[in-house]
C-alpha cells in the first residue's frame, strides 16, 4: 500500500507497476478475508511508512522534536 500511496503522490502511473500492485494487493485480499480488521492496521502502517519516506511528520513526531529541541 505504501508503494501505491507514494506512486500516487509522485504522479507515477505505469501499466506494469499497476499490474504488479494489483497482484500484490490480491494476495492481501486473502489475508483480509480471514480478518477484516487487518486492512485498517495495514493501511495505517502503509501511510506511516509513506509519510516517513516523504519526510512528513505526524503531530506526535513534531511534538517530540519540539520537546527535544527545547530541552
Amino acid at each position: 500500500m505504501s508503494a501505491s500511496f507514494l506512486r500516487a503522490f509522485a504522479g507515477i502511473d505505469t501499466e506494469p507497476l499497476t499490474e504488479n500492485s494489483a497482484a500484490y494487493l490480491a494476495s492481501w485480499l486473502r489475508v483480509l478475508r480471514k480478518d477484516s480488521r487487518m486492512v485498517v492496521f495495514a493501511a495505517a502502517a502503509a501511510q506511516k511508512a509513506a509519510d516517513h519516506i516523504r519526510g512528513v511528520k505526524t503531530a506526535e513526531e513534531a511534538e517530540t522534536t519540539t520537546l527535544h529541541l527545547a530541552a
